[in-house]
């Protein structure tokens, strides 16, 4: 699955199956533009070009996950170095159907109250259970 900035410049695939997608309603990936993820697996991404064009927001304490998206354009990539395993990326940066769609959604009590979730999905006001992340299944 390939995806890609607004403008081209940066270029990155996911080769492995991700392995949850989420809608997220806290302030700060409302603002980042990124309220849909894709969690996928370090071993999988790999930049196919444009790295050079990737803008990192480091924030302060208490917060730690490095935001990315693209100098020229301003697209919100995700987190691809949130974590040496696994990091969610932005579901609108895929170019590709991703294959998987979301399960949930949390930190519900940062939505803005104009924003109706309407799809029934279970809603969680905080940070859920990772096991809420993959229903029905065996995983952690």
């Amino acid at each position: 699955m390939r995806g890609s900035c607004l403008c081209g410049g940066i270029q990155f695939e996911v080769t492995g199956e991700p392995l949850t997608m989420a809608y997220c309603h806290c302030s700060r990936c409302r603002k980042a533009g990124g309220m849909a993820t894709v969690m996928v697996r370090a071993e999988d991404f790999r930049w196919i070009q444009g790295q050079e064009l990737v803008s990192r927001y480091v924030p302060e304490p208490p917060w730690d996950l490095v935001r990315c998206s693209c100098r020229i354009c301003g697209t919100y990539l995700g987190e691809p170095e949130a974590h040496p395993e696994a990091f969610p990326l932005s579901a609108h940066a895929f170019d590709d159907d991703p294959r998987i769609r979301p399960v949930l959604h949390e930190q519900v009590a940062g939505k803005p109250p104009w924003y109706e979730l309407t799809d029934g999905l279970p809603e969680f006001d905080g940070q859920p259970p990772l096991s809420a992340f993959f229903p029905g299944t065996a995983k952690p």
